[in-house]
């Protein structure tokens, strides 16, 4: 059927509402038909299509394409990619800054958008209503529109009919006017930025209206990956009263705590919670929550991060009943890979009655540890130390299966620490025990006993030197012919030479 009026973009609402400048846009458009001569009063439907812009994508059956100024892919295809010469795919219209004030639609179709007018018609008519309107409008290569690109910052000063508020330029608003969105403004890569700078120039009046909208659901933000900025902000600038709400809300559920400090972005939320407590009860209320978790949060990355916190900051006695639950775990954390770092930082920063309750049980099942691929760095720390009373013990425990652990993978590193960091009187104790071992030839040709033999000739004096130097010279032929055999010889020519 043939239209009598002049051929016009549908929408699927009025274009007042948009433009204010609306009467003078038909009234451009008239003239500007009357100029080009691009179609006449009676074009109909059928024949507008044929002007129609895709960009040199003629076929697209079943292709999820929409068209719009240009070409454009629907829903998560939408990422600025560039899809023919001088075209780009538009953002979706949920993130910020997309939303376009010309979208025109047909119909009651609101997912297939159409620009009706063909490319040149559209330049010279839009870039003239983007004038009228304050916005700036880049254009294409092929002088397709970028509905993306409008700058709709002025249209915001204007007394118009604000758009839905996820859709308006944020630097027009005040935190006011979002009231009862932050939350979910929080939780945006964009919102949380602006909420942030927002907070930092608050009155206390907003910051109460901040701090109502986000305490319930402050557990929530903080393992947010955006919003958890946005809670570490709000416990910079809130009250004293206020900071103990957010504690109490963290700490109500034990296993939200736990769970929040496993979380990359809550560790860091919760660890500018503790740096700003003050007050001693405070403190004990926030270890009494988090000291059951102990094992958990040992075992894990985020979580160690918590720990190292707490030891480094907090008084002994505030720490003392999770260091007691760590030494009674000891085990499966001194064998978890994270958990080895966190007996070493508890070993480190502990004192009196909590750090000899670990050293006791950490010597009791010192031989398992010694022979654990993580076990054994804690066993090595110990040795560190150099407090004799508890090397002595130690190196007690392991007496009898010194020469076995030589040829373990992991307890050879236990040995050789032992005689790089004991005393004199014990490294003569360890190496005469080897010397008396069956299998002492063993070890000058074993992958990891031989280790164990160099640092035994490092350290030796006297008689003990001389005895492994005979060791070694009745094993001499088989040595020069194997590997590991070489390496001990090796180290003997270099020891010489330097003596020279």
């Amino acid at each position: 059927m043939e239209s009598t009026l002049p051929f016009l973009s549908p929408v699927s609402q009025s274009p007042e509402n948009h433009f204010s400048f609306y009467h003078n846009f038909e009234l451009f458009y008239m003239e500007n038909i009357a100029q080009n001569n691009s179609f006449d009063q009676t074009q109909t439907l059928e024949s507008a299509f044929s002007g129609l812009n895709v960009s040199g994508y003629p076929d697209l059956p079943d292709s999820g394409y929409q068209f719009g100024g240009g070409f454009a892919r629907a829903g998560q295809d939408r990422n600025n990619n560039v899809i023919g010469e001088g075209t780009k795919v538009g953002p979706d219209v949920e993130s910020w800054g997309a939303f376009m004030y010309s979208s025109y639609q047909l119909g009651s179709s609101r997912n297939t958008e159409f620009s009706i007018l063909p490319s040149s018609n559209q330049t010279r008519l839009l870039s003239a209503a983007a004038s009228a309107a304050g916005c700036t409008m880049p254009f294409g290569f092929n002088n397709n529109i970028n509905r993306s690109s409008f700058n709709t910052s002025k249209l915001c000063n204007n007394n118009q009919t604000r758009p839905h508020w996820l859709h308006e330029p944020l630097n027009c608003l005040s935190l006011g006017d979002l009231r009862g969105r932050l939350v979910t403004l929080a939780k945006d890569q964009y919102g949380c930025k602006f909420l942030q700078k927002s907070v930092e120039k608050a009155s206390k009046e907003e910051i109460d209206m901040v701090f109502m909208e986000v305490i319930d659901h402050v557990c929530e933000l903080m393992s947010n990956s955006f919003a958890n900025f946005v809670v570490q902000k709000v416990v910079d600038v809130c009250s004293e009263e206020q900071k103990n709400q957010i504690l109490l809300m963290v700490i109500k559920n034990r296993f939200r705590l736990v769970e929040i400090c496993l979380n990359l972005h809550g560790a860091r939320a919760v660890q500018k919670l503790l740096e700003k407590l003050t007050t001693q009860q405070q403190i004990s209320l926030f270890m009494s929550a988090l000291s059951p978790g102990a094992v958990a949060l040992s075992k894990d990355l985020n979580g160690l991060r918590v720990i190292q916190y707490c030891l480094k900051n907090f008084s002994d006695e505030d720490n003392k009943y999770f260091l007691t639950v760590v030494a009674n775990n000891f085990y499966q954390i001194a064998i978890d890979k994270c958990g080895c770092c966190a007996l070493k930082h508890c070993l480190d920063h502990s004192n009196g009655e909590a750090r000899a309750h670990l050293f006791q049980e950490i010597i009791a099942n010192a031989l398992n540890l010694a022979e654990d691929q993580y076990g054994n760095y804690v066993v090595q720390h110990i040795l560190e130390l150099k407090e004799t009373q508890t090397t002595e013990s130690l190196l007690r425990q392991l007496q009898g299966n010194f020469a076995s652990l030589s040829c373990n993978r992991y307890g050879s590193n236990v040995v050789e620490r032992c005689l790089l960091e004991s005393e004199e009187p014990l490294t003569t104790r360890i190496i005469v025990e080897l010397l008396r071992s069956p299998i002492v030839s063993t070890l000058l040709l074993d992958p990891f006993g031989n280790y164990v033999i160099q640092s035994a000739l490092s350290v030796s004096k006297g008689f003990v030197f001389d005895a492994l130097l005979n060791l070694v010279q009745d094993h001499y032929p088989i040595m020069r012919s194997h590997s590991y055999g070489k390496w001990v010889l090796a180290w003997i020519s270099r020891r010489k030479q330097l003596h020279m």
